[in-house]
């Protein structure tokens, strides 16, 4: 792998993740109580480390203990990326307004706002296809990215608001919905041919 398809996963990952498009829901908390905002984002940071590195590394094991081809779950984590990236575009994200407390710092917040079904899915295909080390260095490299976007973005949103965020996070579903594409095209691909080389 190319230092160039390296970062190009990692742009994939961190589109996925959507960590502008997040700050939208906790903005106007970060205006008005910011200090208390920064301590919930530290938990969101280290969940959303352990969480991807989880899945980076038994991606591939997940698929083989169910006997899941990953053709087919390229195709059905495809249409689910598909899905939330239309949604986020619709509604600028795939849930609703939450009530922030220091419990939400887990759930909802680092999963499934962060590391939901579609950092999930990308997560278990690039770990079937790259293997679990390279997936790992992704999956870190992407969470660095996640943790430096809410560390600035935090600060940021009491100046620039969360409007423009949302208009951020909605671009953002663009590149996912480009993602989720490739991956339907790639999986139904794949298998057509494996057919045909029968």
């Amino acid at each position: 792998m190319t230092p160039l398809e390296f970062l190009g996963l990692v742009g994939q990952l961190y589109a996925i993740m959507n960590p502008i498009g997040k700050l939208a829901v906790v903005g106007p908390l970060a205006v008005e109580r910011p200090a208390y905002v920064r301590k919930i984002t530290t938990v969101v940071i280290a969940v959303v480390y352990i969480l991807a590195a989880i899945f980076a590394v038994s991606g591939g094991f997940i698929l083989s203990a169910f006997g899941v081809s990953i053709n087919s779950f390229r195709i059905a984590g495809g249409i689910v990326l598909m899905t939330i990236s239309v949604t986020t575009l619709l509604s600028g994200s795939y849930v609703g307004r939450i009530e922030i407390t220091e419990e939400h710092a887990v759930v909802p917040l680092a999963t499934p706002l962060i590391v939901g079904p579609g950092t999930i899915t990308a997560l278990i295909v690039m770990s079937s296809i790259y293997g679990p080390l390279i997936t790992l260095f992704i999956a870190l490299t992407a969470s660095t990215a996640v943790a430096i976007t809410l560390i600035v973005g935090i600060r940021a949103v009491k100046y620039i608001g969360a409007t423009p965020l949302r208009l951020v996070g909605r671009f953002m579903s663009l590149i996912i919905a480009s993602v989720a594409t490739e991956m339907i095209l790639t999986g139904i691909r794949n298998y057509t041919q494996s057919l045909c080389s029968r």
